[in-house]
């Protein structure tokens, strides 16, 4: 019995022991934590001041060639040469596309026998006809009908196969303009026959005439070849090329595209307050980020529209130079227009606001203590930025730090 007793007494005894033990844990435990708690966080802070601050908005736009020009054909034809790929630079009357013109070729042959009959028969009937020119003339007029007449049906046959879309046009266009030539020295022919006949002196000016048109259809013969070397309208970089050897070339329709990047533009469309601030020929500051390190561009502004378009905007054009050709058009573009000044406000570092569910907030510090503010902004500057409510002149206002801080956090100012 007295050992059970003397047993339950160790046994309460050890226990108590061991609530003093977990008593003091707990306790000291507790006075950590709230040690730790109580820390102060070391921030860096400054005093609000007042300032001047640009008014500034920036525009997004878009690189874009300052010239663009399609190089066209003025003939229909089929292509025997394409010298260029995209992407190479080509001098203004740097040939560029080759038509075919073995057609045209025979065309001139037939225009210059015309034109030197037409020559000779002048030169007879001013000196007196002779019965074997008579024959002549007649010879080449039957000629110039055989011609005609196998023209005309080549043309029937083509201008059915048209109407029947089975055919291209510049296919037709071809033959009707072998046609018309035909037809034109047919018609030549007939009228020297007349003339050489007639044996009046009255057939001399008509036979003037013949020759000048003869010598009219040569040169426009002669023009269509020139034509058919198809070069470079103005200075550029090949940006598109739509036509391969072997294909038809139609008269006016673009067979590549050169645009001119020396000048280059970028358009934004700014808002009605922005776009009564600006001038042409006003300096812009553009910057380019693609090109690397040195993004900053000079540029002018060219136009201005007059009127805003459905959303409101107006669309600014500013041209920049570029002789090293760094820009390229569809680069991404940022243009900062300055709207004016604004004087004595309050100015603070962009970082010293933290962006949160309930709105902007800054902390300053007051007895030692973080303070979180509410703020409203108004407009900034590279680092800088105006408030406009929630922040008054000479507060300590936590510039570094304050992604730590909570509201009534303790805080050490460090230097």
């Amino acid at each position: 019995m007295q050992h059970n007793k003397k047993r339950f007494y160790y046994l309460v005894a050890l226990s108590l022991i061991l609530v003093i033990i977990v008593v003091s844990l707990v306790s000291c435990g507790k006075k950590k934590e709230e040690e730790i708690k109580d820390e102060a966080i070391p921030v860096k802070a400054i005093k609000v001041e007042r300032g001047t601050i640009d008014d500034m908005v920036k525009y997004t736009g878009k690189i874009a060639a300052g010239n663009e020009v399609n190089v066209v054909s003025k003939i229909p034809g089929r292509v025997s040469a394409v010298n260029v790929e995209v992407g190479d630079y080509v001098e203004k009357g740097e040939p560029l596309v080759f038509l075919e013109t073995d057609e045209l070729q025979a065309q001139l042959m037939q225009a210059e026998a015309a034109a030197a009959a037409a020559r000779a028969n002048l030169k007879a009937n001013e000196s007196g006809v002779l019965p074997q020119q008579v024959e002549q003339v007649r010879a080449s007029l039957e000629q110039a009908e055989a011609n005609y007449l196998n023209a005309k049906a080549d043309y029937d046959r083509y201008k059915a196969l048209y109407e029947a879309d089975a055919i291209a046009k510049q296919s037709f266009d071809a033959m009707e303009l072998k046609y018309n030539v035909a037809k034109t020295q047919y018609e030549t022919a007939k009228t020297q026959l007349n003339l050489t006949q007639g044996r009046v002196p009255s057939n001399v000016e008509a036979l003037k005439a013949q020759v000048a048109q003869a010598e009219a259809a040569i040169q426009l013969i002669k023009t269509n070849i020139a034509n058919s070397v198809i070069n470079a309208p103005v200075s550029g970089v090949v940006s598109a090329k739509m036509i391969e050897p072997g294909e038809m070339a139609s008269a006016g329709y673009p067979l590549a595209t050169i645009v001119n990047i020396d000048q280059v533009e970028t358009v934004v469309s700014v808002s009605e307050e922005a776009v009564s601030h600006l001038e042409i020929g006003e300096e812009m500051d553009v910057f380019v980020s693609a090109i690397g390190e040195d993004s900053e561009c000079k540029g002018t502004i060219s136009t201005i529209s007059p009127a805003a378009d459905q959303t409101r905007l107006f669309q600014v054009k500013i041209l920049l130079d570029n002789d090293e050709h760094r820009l390229r058009p569809g680069m991404f573009a940022e243009v900062n227009l300055k709207l004016g000044q604004k004087e004595n406000v309050i100015m603070i570092p962009k970082d010293a606001v933290l962006i949160k569910k309930h709105g902007n907030t800054v902390f300053v510090v007051k007895d030692g203590k973080a303070e979180e503010k509410l703020v409203q902004l108004g407009v900034s500057q590279e680092d800088k930025v105006e408030i406009t409510e929630g922040l008054s002149e000479g507060e300590i206002l936590v510039i570094e730090g304050q992604n730590l801080l909570s509201d009534g956090a303790r805080v050490e100012i460090q230097k």
